[in-house]
């Protein structure tokens, strides 16, 4: 596929251990992330990372890795904050981005969100994305439509109390939780 680009900015291994590689999900991970840094070394991609690795999945990379992943994406907001990932994730210096950071719209429809974005006067979008950059998580919400996106971009005039914070993090799966990508049949 043609991309008509001269480089590629971040590219992941989007699942690490998907079912039809199941027998064999390591070799794979290791080939594909020897390609990947080929391409950074020869300037066609600036930054390599993962999306829904675990600490197996990571032991298993960096056995072979010689470059280490900048970004690990995963499902990650209010109802799911992952702490086992985005912790392993902090202690090895890889960028936790925060796929479905407003949890496929499952959180518009949480009280305590609503109570929140009342008292900071804000959006529940705007409150689950500043949760998101405070924990040191880097948010990616999606929106095709224009308000929305400039909205969900004036995050930096305020800060959410630490009691709200951890408010926040206590509605563990009122959302959603993140698959196991080792159960997956993805």
């Amino acid at each position: 596929m043609a991309l008509n680009l001269d480089y590629l900015d971040l590219y992941l291994i989007h699942w690490p251990n998907p079912v039809k590689l199941r027998d064999r999900w390591a070799e794979t991970n290791a080939a594909s992330w020897l390609a990947m840094e080929e391409a950074v070394e020869s300037g066609k991609i600036r930054a390599i990372g993962v999306s829904n690795f675990r600490k197996n999945h990571f032991d298993e990379l960096f056995k072979t890795a010689v470059i280490k992943p900048a970004v690990n994406q995963i499902f990650i907001n209010p109802s799911d904050l992952q702490p086992k990932v985005t912790n392993y994730n902090k202690s090895h210096g890889i960028l936790t981005e925060a796929y479905s950071p407003l949890g496929t719209g499952n959180l518009f429809n949480i009280p305590e969100l609503k109570q929140l974005a009342a008292e900071y006067n804000r959006s529940i979008a705007q409150i689950a994305l500043k949760w998101s950059l405070q924990h040191g998580f880097l948010p990616l919400p999606k929106s095709i439509h224009r308000d929305r996106i400039a909205t969900n971009i004036k995050l930096f005039d305020f800060e959410i109390s630490k009691k709200d914070m951890e408010t926040i993090d206590s509605l563990e799966g009122r959302a959603g939780l993140a698959q196991d990508p080792d159960q997956r049949n993805l």
